[in-house]
């Protein structure tokens, strides 16, 4: 199929870009430094105030933050001109030339910059297995695995992402900054958003306190990155609801929001939050697909 040479293609010119060996390396100084630092110097504190070694479960808590914020933004770095960028150089038309339809062209670049950073992910968690091996450092090898899976996973979503504004976008310039305002609204401006979202509603309805958390947590949890937090708390607490609030942040709120959500409904169990991000695999690139598909190249 013509779409396995578009991805073929693209990871081949990532390998002689030396692209996933620098981002091998970055990778694997982002997850062995902290692993290191957790191991010699929380490990030993930790062990003579409880006499219990540290888990694995302490690292992947501290770095679900860190790799909701990093991750994303390489994504879209390696995917944001992905389609766009070749309609600007005039590329396209000659890849189109070929026995490619525009639909190969879109889920071969969705796979092969997908493959370009779950790669390097994965190279960077096994480094860290190695720190934890020779360290006193208890290893949850289920719970470990799990989160490098789905932290590989926002990857791939966030390059769907990108690659469908990609898709979408008429020139390189429209597709950067269209993936840079997502970014910037996810990363920063998300929660502002939410609580924007409840004030409206408490100011102009007599909507209960009950239901206004529960639709500011549904808002939260349409962001990619929040959902993968709540998945991935849900890792170190076998608590649903824990793993909800961790979106909140803890402290005061959190308590009060928790007595909110207790019991915590069906449609914010851990199978629909999970529906909820992967989601983002299918939208984004079928919405940028049904541009693409008619735009006049």
């Amino acid at each position: 199929m013509s779409w396995q040479a578009v991805a073929r293609k693209d990871f081949q010119d990532s390998i002689r870009s030396r692209t996933v060996l620098a981002l091998s390396a970055v990778f694997v100084a982002l997850f062995t430094v902290p692993a290191y630092f957790l191991a010699q110097e929380v490990g030993g504190l930790f062990a003579a105030e409880t006499g219990q070694q540290l888990t694995s479960d302490a690292f992947i808590s501290v770095l679900s933050s860190v790799i909701a914020f990093f991750v994303p933004i390489i994504a879209i770095a390696l995917a944001y001109a992905s389609v766009a960028g070749e309609r600007d150089s005039g590329t396209m038309k000659l890849l189109l030339s070929l026995p490619h339809s525009r639909r190969d062209v879109l889920v071969g670049k969705i796979l092969g910059r997908s493959a370009v950073i779950v790669l390097p992910v994965l190279i960077g968690f096994a480094a860290a297995i190695v720190v934890f091996l020779l360290t006193p450092v208890s290893l949850s090898l289920g719970n470990y695995v799990a989160f490098a899976l789905l932290s590989a996973l926002l990857g791939v979503v966030f390059v769907c992402l990108a690659v469908g504004i990609s898709a979408a976008a008429k020139t390189r310039r429209q597709a950067m900054f269209g993936n840079v305002g997502i970014y910037v609204l996810f990363t920063l401006f998300w929660g502002n958003f939410a609580e924007g979202v409840v004030n409206l509603l408490n100011e102009y309805t007599d909507i209960g306190f009950e239901t206004l958390v529960d639709v500011q947590l549904a808002t939260l949890l349409l962001n990619p990155t929040e959902s993968f937090r709540s998945l991935a708390a849900i890792l170190w607490t076998t608590d649903p609801l824990g793993a909800r609030l961790a979106v909140f942040g803890g402290g005061i709120a959190g308590q009060v929001y928790g007595q909110a959500l207790d019991p915590l409904s069906w449609y914010f169990s851990n199978p629909m939050v999970a529906i909820a991000f992967l989601a983002w695999l299918v939208v984004p690139p079928v919405l940028g697909y049904l541009v693409f598909r008619d735009a006049d190249l």
